[in-house]
């Protein structure tokens, strides 16, 4: 007996999947696309973010987050007293890859882009680590080369930034690059020699140093206790024995300050005074905070936007690869 096959009807056999099942399975690829890693941007003069540009404070450009939030802080403290004492206006970037992959070539044009440093001095200076290309460059504005030679920029990089690059230590790298730039530049180029200590003279400028912190810390810690003591001091009975036992805040808003009342109470002679002082609103702190009389430690800039002075690069530094 002759079958007769109609191939338009479907076949019985295979059973379209079912809603359920679609769902199920496109979940899945969802999740498949979510574990697979991201790929950073490639970075060209053009789309490198340059932080400085909206607050001056900011020297380094970290996009793909490469270096943790305490090592820029330090770097960003560091460049920027530099820049202050000297003049060295510096552009840090820390990046996965940049196209071409030739840290020379970036370094010049994004010197040539921005034009970093001063028209006058031409003391820019550009520091390029991109770690997935596995290379690295110092490079110098024109009126800097005397100040920073190549030869110490090379140094630098053999010494300091290229023992932690080759352990993936990028934190470490470009914070033993940067203050051993700054030491050099501040005329002290101890962190750049063949060794840490080469004479006697190391030693003893060392201990010299430790002697200078140990004479300001304590002079710091004696100018502590005798505002203390001299919060104790009782005018009535002249003893020691005013102790604080409460106050209040009233808040200026047209100045912007704070004003402290504390009210002290001697334990010997029951006489009470109210201490005053003031405190200004700090606008531009993180967080809305407040900042008292002389501000916080490297707290002391406001975050305007900056901008560069027109300065030229002629080829000066060092770099390479790892």
């Amino acid at each position: 007996m002759n079958q007769r096959f109609d191939y338009n009807r479907p076949s019985t056999h295979h059973r379209a999947p079912s809603k359920r099942m679609l769902s199920w399975r496109i979940l899945l690829v969802f999740a498949l696309i979510q574990l697979l890693p991201a790929r950073a941007a490639t970075y060209t003069p053009d789309n490198l973010p340059i932080p400085y540009l909206q607050d001056r404070t900011q020297y380094v450009s970290n996009p793909d987050g490469i270096l943790s939030k305490n090592t820029v802080d330090s770097l960003n403290l560091w460049l920027g007293q530099m820049e202050a004492s000297h003049g060295v206006q510096t552009v840090l970037a820390v990046v996965d890859r940049i196209e071409g992959g030739e840290p020379y070539d970036f370094c010049m044009a994004l010197g040539r882009k921005y034009k970093i440093g001063s028209k006058k001095q031409n003391s820019g200076l550009i520091i390029l680590l991109s770690t997935g290309d596995r290379a690295y460059y110092i490079l110098t504005g024109r009126g800097l080369e005397g100040a920073l030679p190549d030869a110490i920029c090379k140094r630098i990089e053999n010494h300091q930034m290229l023992p932690y690059l080759r352990e993936g230590d990028w934190d470490k790298a470009m914070l033993a690059t940067v203050r051993a730039i700054t030491k050099y530049v501040d005329g002290d180029d101890s962190l750049v020699g063949d060794s840490d200590f080469e004479s006697d003279d190391d030693i003893a400028a060392l201990i010299a140093v430790g002697g200078l912190f140990f004479a300001f810390f304590a002079i710091i810690i004696f100018a502590i206790w005798y505002d203390e003591r001299k919060k104790s001091y009782c005018p009535n009975c002249h003893k020691y024995l005013m102790k604080k036992i409460g106050g209040k805040v009233t808040k200026d808003a047209l100045l912007g300050m704070y004003t402290h009342h504390d009210t002290y109470r001697c334990s010997g002679c029951n006489f009470e005074r109210v201490r005053t002082w003031e405190e200004f609103v700090s606008s531009g702190s993180s967080g809305g905070g407040r900042s008292s009389f002389g501000g916080s430690f490297g707290g002391g800039r406001s975050s305007f936007g900056g901008s560069f002075g027109g300065g030229s690069f002629g080829g000066g530094g060092a770099g390479g690869r790892f």
